[in-house]
């Protein structure tokens, strides 16, 4: 019995010694787990969690290497995330059944690796690293993890070692995820350092290209940031960036204001001094605050603008050597234009004359002809010289109460002995809505409406040429429908530019310049109206011109005088007039009208024949152009003796604007060169009238 109670007091020793050695290897291990953890928070590196991890297992597993493993989904293969061996470094592992189990937890020793797929096709520099593996697994936010043991002598692995991992796992996964994140921040922080320095150099390309300096300062004004030590080639040696302008005080209080106002600003332009090449800089900048809303200071950007500046320069050198050459062409027209009046005047004048001579029927035909080609050529210098005013910008409309319908009603009865003649219906259609009277210039409608209505009777041959004046939203629009020959699509793209015709070869069966629809748009754009074209190549053409309706000036009623007959009473005229031709036509055409006429060869002369005898005369007709002293300046001294015989101006400038400027001369009309039969008869009977109720 008593050696019983020996053998049980002896066996309960023992159990309490293993108890005991136990608790002291838990304890042992719960130390190690502490510090491993302890160590792995002060780690900076993901390769200093590792070896802490390392350091914790090499006391209870003897391994010679260690590596671990990751993934982000099923379908990948496990790349290596850390390791003790370079070998290892940067290889890939194909996943079986093996490191699906690790994976899912479970502690394995391989006694054999080369059995077993996942490292049976390992290099060999590799394989002989691996004769002996313990491996686990853990989940991680990123994926899969894989921790590997390996060791080059085989049986190095048995359950104690996996009785270790699995008491360790804690420590474990705390390494494995803790290394997988540092993994992942490492990375997130490689990427977006490299995108800051991508960013970085990018904005220095940027500004090498665009050449800006930037700047930044304070609410002092002191800088914060300079882009570069020098602008222009001006040294930046000062704090402030108003002491930049020191020699430059206007600059400097304009600068000063703008930063004051806490407000954004664009295009300060200062130039440097000249000795330091007197290059421009344009400023710009903004304030900027912080996110309390306080104010920081400024940034901004300063420019070269100096190539800028001489391009302006340049620019505007170019403009002006345009308008002289522009003016120059303007003054050449005007002149051609008068100076081919004036021969033109004797040879209507002449044929007018000619035509009241008792031909017959034949010489008539031929007469008739002859003035149809001069009116040609007139028409063709009006057009030019009325282009010319347009371009250089010296053509004005002069709005005035008027009909829309009664113009295109005049020009329509004007132009109905051309349609018959080619045998043409030509109607006119005035709508009811029509208003009676709108404000607009009535010579130029009236201009707009020649042309539009010329041209179809011209390019008609057969069927008709229909008007129609009708209202459409706040506009009066007048349609020209003609069944001619029609325009193509091509055609149609320039037929609204100078000299430009639908058939411009040389054998075209038209004639014309290709000017009055370059003119007639611009007139009526001068108006703020628009002109549009539908027409088809064989088919015909439909112009629409479209006008705004303004409500017509409150008019002066006039007292009309009741209608009598004008007394035909012969008229003592002084004709001042340089062309000797002009001068026979003139009085020719005056003499056979019953009239006394005496020929002064410049306005010197007739300024003499006045002082001489003013009384004698009832009518002075006075050239423009004339040597030794010209028209305006006869007049002028005229009036100032005090002389109120009537003086018209006998002219080949004959526009709005010549005519307010010789009535500033003190003249009391104008006869416009060449001089028409009707239009000498209307003056010579208004004159005669005059005379006769003084």
């Amino acid at each position: 019995m008593p050696g019983r109670e020996t053998e049980t007091l002896q066996e309960t020793l023992l159990a309490l010694l293993r108890s005991q050695e136990r608790e002291k290897q838990l304890r042992d291990e719960y130390s190690a787990i502490l510090a491993g953890m302890s160590a792995m928070a002060g780690a900076n590196s993901k390769r200093q969690v590792f070896n802490s991890l390392l350091a914790v297992l090499r006391k209870y597993i003897g391994f010679e290497h260690a590596l671990v493993l990751t993934r982000e989904d099923e379908t990948s293969h496990l790349e290596e995330l850390v390791t003790t061996c370079t070998n290892f470094e940067s290889c890939s592992w194909e996943v079986n059944q093996t490191f699906i189990r690790a994976i899912n937890g479970e502690s394995i020793a391989l006694f054999d690796p080369l059995q077993v797929a996942e490292f049976r096709y390992l290099p060999k520099d590799q394989i002989g690293l691996c004769r002996s593996v313990l491996m686990t697994g853990v989940k991680v936010s990123s994926g899969d993890a894989l921790l590997l043991f390996l060791h080059s002598q085989p049986g190095q692995f048995g359950a104690s070692c996996k009785r270790v991992l699995a008491r360790f796992r804690p420590l474990l996964e705390r390494a494995i995820i803790d290394i997988d994140y540092r993994e992942r921040l490492q990375t997130l922080v490689t990427v977006r350092t490299q995108e800051l320095l991508h960013n970085q150099q990018r904005f220095k390309d940027f500004a090498n290209t665009v050449g800006d300096w930037f700047w930044e300062i304070d609410t002092e004004y002191r800088f914060t940031y300079i882009s570069a030590p020098d602008l222009s080639n001006h040294v930046i040696d000062k704090k402030s960036l108003l002491d930049l302008f020191d020699d430059d005080s206007d600059f400097q209080t304009k600068l000063r204001n703008k930063l004051l106002s806490n407000e954004d600003f664009e295009d300060l332009e200062w130039q440097l001094p000249g000795n330091e090449g007197g290059a421009w800089i344009s400023f710009s900048g903004s304030p900027y605050f912080s996110k309390h809303g306080e104010l920081r200071g400024y940034r901004g950007t300063a420019k070269d603008i100096t190539s800028k500046k001489q391009r302006l320069v340049e620019l505007q050198q170019a403009r002006q050597q345009a308008e002289s050459a522009n003016a120059a062409k303007s003054q050449f027209l005007a002149m051609m234009s008068h100076e081919i009046r004036t021969p033109l005047n004797a040879v209507l004048g002449l044929m007018d004359t000619l035509a009241d001579s008792g031909l017959n029927i034949e010489q008539l035909k031929w007469v008739n002809q002859m003035e149809q080609s001069a009116q040609l050529l007139l028409t063709i210098i009006n057009d030019i010289l009325d282009l010319s005013r347009i371009e250089s910008g010296k053509f004005d409309l002069y709005m005035e109460p008027m009909s829309v319908a009664d113009c295109a009603t005049l020009v329509v009865e004007q132009l109905r002995d051309q349609a018959q003649k080619k045998n043409i219906d030509l109607n006119i259609r005035v709508d009811e809505t029509v208003p009676e009277k709108t404000q607009g210039d009535k010579n130029r409608v009236t201009q707009v409406m020649f042309n539009l209505i010329g041209n179809a009777i011209k390019f008609t041959n057969s069927g008709s040429v229909n008007v129609a004046v009708t209202t459409a939203n706040n506009e009066i629009v007048i349609t020209v429908i003609d069944t001619g020959i029609g325009i193509s699509d091509e055609a149609q793209k320039n037929l609204f530019n100078p000299f430009v015709q639908a058939d411009g070869s040389i054998t075209r069966k038209y004639g014309g310049t290709g000017l009055g629809l370059a003119i007639s748009r611009h007139l009526v754009g001068k108006m703020q109206g628009r002109i549009s074209l539908v027409s088809h190549l064989g088919h015909g053409s439909c112009f629409s011109v479209f006008l705004p309706i303004i409500a017509a000036a409150a008019e002066i009623e006039e007292e009309k005088l009741p209608q009598r007959k004008v007394p035909r009473r012969a008229l003592s005229i002084l004709l001042a007039e340089d062309s000797k031709t002009n001068q026979m036509v003139a009085k020719l055409m005056l003499e056979k009208r019953g009239h006394h006429v005496q020929v002064a060869d410049n306005g010197q002369m007739a300024l003499d024949m006045i002082e001489a005898s003013p009384e004698q005369f009832d009518l002075i007709l006075m050239d423009i152009s004339m040597p030794v002293m010209d028209g305006m300046e006869a007049t002028r001294k005229i009036r100032e003796k005090h002389v109120d015989l009537p003086i018209v101006a006998l002219t080949a400038n004959a526009m709005h604007s010549d005519q307010l400027e010789y009535q500033k001369a003190g003249m009391n009309g104008f006869l416009a060169k060449p001089i028409r039969v009707a239009e000498l008869d209307k003056l010579l009977c208004e004159y005669a009238e005059l005379v006769s109720l003084a």
